[in-house]
């Protein structure tokens, strides 16, 4: 994995911790010549670090690896011949994710909303009003929650202010729940309480 945010190393540390992943992950960096010198092996600019103080290290080896005991997942310098995981970044297409704006009312079919800052940044309320025409009904489908189980919370609720909630979203889910409202007005509302190292919400 190549890192380039703040955001980025907060929720690759979270992810390989949740993964058991707790002695080190290899990361995709390695020496360009000077002992101090790193670069990313994909060519993505070299503009986030992270390691620890004191490092890179003279001697310690020309590959990237983060330690994951750390809260801050602080990078070390480490030898190329280590057995340790990694992580690969799969290409994603956010390319809808600002069509959708936060207190107005939506009636767009098949479009994907998500969270404000998805997927770096889950820290901001959001309420999204979804509105289809009158006599039909509003179907959701919810692609991915990643969200604290202590505080941070995807509800959908039925119509636009104080209506029943049909779900109640924390924790991890995927996999293409679907969800109908029994008017044509569904207001899908995001509810972090800090929204740390978590990505939010993607929903269509």
């Amino acid at each position: 994995a190549m890192i380039s945010l703040l955001q980025e190393n907060s929720f690759l540390r979270r992810l390989a911790v949740s993964r058991g992943l707790v002695n080190g992950i290899l990361l995709g960096g390695k020496n360009t010549g000077k002992w101090d010198s790193f670069g990313w092996v994909d060519g993505t600019a070299w503009n986030y670090t992270n390691f620890v103080s004191g490092y890179p290290a003279n001697g310690f080896g020309d590959c990237l690896a983060m330690d994951t005991t750390d809260v801050a997942g602080k990078w070390i310098n480490f030898g190329c011949s280590a057995n340790l995981p990694f992580a690969c970044a799969r290409p994603t297409d956010y390319s809808s994710m600002h069509l959708f704006n936060c207190s107005k009312y939506h009636r767009q079919n098949h479009y994907q909303i998500f969270t404000p800052g998805f997927p770096y940044d889950a820290s901001v309320p959001c309420d999204f009003f979804l509105k289809v025409d009158a006599g039909k009904r509003v179907e959701t489908e919810i692609l991915l929650v990643e969200a604290n189980e202590c505080c941070d919370h995807l509800v959908l609720y039925e119509g636009s202010l104080g209506g029943k909630v049909i779900v109640n979203f924390t924790g991890e889910e995927s996999g293409g729940n679907t969800h109908k409202s029994s008017s044509n007005v569904m207001k899908v509302s995001w509810m972090p309480n800090g929204g740390y190292n978590v990505r939010g919400a993607m929903v269509t």
